[in-house]
């Protein structure tokens, strides 16, 4: 008959039993523990070092997750389970909470990975997402940035931007848009109005929050720049201002601005058209053509009767033809003088000289003979 173990024996063996798989359990757990927190310092250090997220699109086995501005710590909790990245919305609740991260995830589009543990997803989601950089220079027209920013990656819906551009009724706060006029055969409202400068976009900013980004740097230059008390001065208004920034613009060098502009402001005063090769090209530019130096004769029949047409059409065209910047909107501010231009008050044409300047004549019989030289040697 076998012998049986005794009960302080058996006891004994339980205790041993239990201390080394307790002592297993905890020396997995560490490594564990040790594990996780190389990959957190990892990834930390990746964002610090580099200024940006470690995943991008191009990841492989990116999971690609757009948080919205308006989303809560549960909303993200759905979001993440729904897309597999997670088993519990609880645990990731709580753990928000533990971790000091909840109410600090940053909204916009952010990429993971699925092997990611809830505290690796969580200083991912709390940290800047990558954004799209788009660069509006001066004298881009709005379908020229709509363009960069899809080529961008950019994901809007170009219909709805379009629409926003069109007819602004929901950015009617900001002071510069209800004075903005409707005018027959104007059909971008907003442009003119798209500030020139370098913008950090979400890749999957709405059409909304794309153009608020760009219209509340443009009120917050034109509040600096005193631009509507001076407008009121020369009896303009912000609108007739920057339509006629947006052709000094594309006319000139920066340093001729103040005279083109006084050549325009000379020739509005004696009720002549414009005759602005800019508002040509800025056509030929909206049909997909590239711009020329010379006015064609047929873009003059072609474009007869559109109202950007300033040879055959008086004044200022409906609107602005592009977004124009700081330069030129003070040159029609603030456009030279005879303190500093002899004549200044005289001169009504000027003509390319195809060397990046302009030739400025008093008459027209000066002005059509330097036209036909510099024609001939371009």
């Amino acid at each position: 008959m076998p012998r049986r173990i005794s009960r302080p024996i058996f006891i004994l063996m339980i205790i041993v039993i239990m201390i080394a798989g307790a002592l297993i359990g905890f020396s997995l757990g560490y490594r564990y523990v040790r594990n996780q927190d190389k990959r957190l310092e990892s990834l930390r250090q990746q964002f610090d070092e580099h200024g940006s997220a470690p995943f991008t699109k191009d990841t492989p086995n990116a999971v690609e997750v757009y948080v919205r501005q308006q989303f809560d710590t549960e909303d993200i909790a759905n979001m993440l389970k729904d897309k597999g990245l997670i088993d519990s919305t609880l645990a990731f609740k709580i753990l928000s909470k533990f971790n000091g991260f909840d109410g600090h995830y940053r909204y916009g589009t952010h990429y993971l990975l699925p092997d990611m543990s809830y505290d690796e997803i969580m200083v991912v989601l709390t940290n800047e997402p990558d954004p799209v950089k788009i660069t509006i220079v001066e004298g881009m027209t709005y379908n020229q940035m709509k363009k960069k920013m899809l080529d961008a990656g950019m994901r809007f819906n170009p219909d709805l931007l379009d629409a926003m551009v069109r007819r602004p009724y929901l950015f009617t706060d900001y002071s510069f848009v209800p004075q903005i006029e409707a005018k027959p055969g104007r059909e971008w409202l907003l442009q003119g109005y798209l500030w020139p400068d370098t913008y950090q976009f979400d890749i999957n900013a709405t059409e909304q929050q794309i153009l608020r980004m760009i219209l509340n740097n443009t009120e917050r230059h034109l509040r600096l720049g005193d631009y509507y008390e001076r407008a009121a001065k020369l009896n303009m208004t912000l609108d007739e201002v920057m339509t006629l920034a947006s052709i000094v613009q594309v006319e000139g060098n920066i340093a001729e601005m103040p005279k083109i502009a006084k050549v325009f402001r000379n020739r509005i005063d004696r009720n002549m058209p414009l005759q602005s090769c800019a508002t040509i090209n800025y056509l030929r530019t909206e049909d997909g053509l590239k711009p020329v130096l010379w006015v064609l004769n047929d873009d003059l029949n072609k474009y007869h009767g559109n109202a950007y047409n300033t040879y055959s059409h008086d004044g200022l065209p409906p609107g602005p033809i592009n977004s124009p910047g700081t330069i030129a909107i003070e040159a029609v501010l603030w456009p030279a003088t005879a303190k500093v231009w002899k004549g200044a008050d005289d001169y009504l044409y000027f003509v390319a000289t195809g060397e990046g300047t302009s030739d400025f004549s008093m008459t027209y019989e000066e002005h059509a003979e330097k036209a036909a030289r510099y024609s001939q040697l371009n």
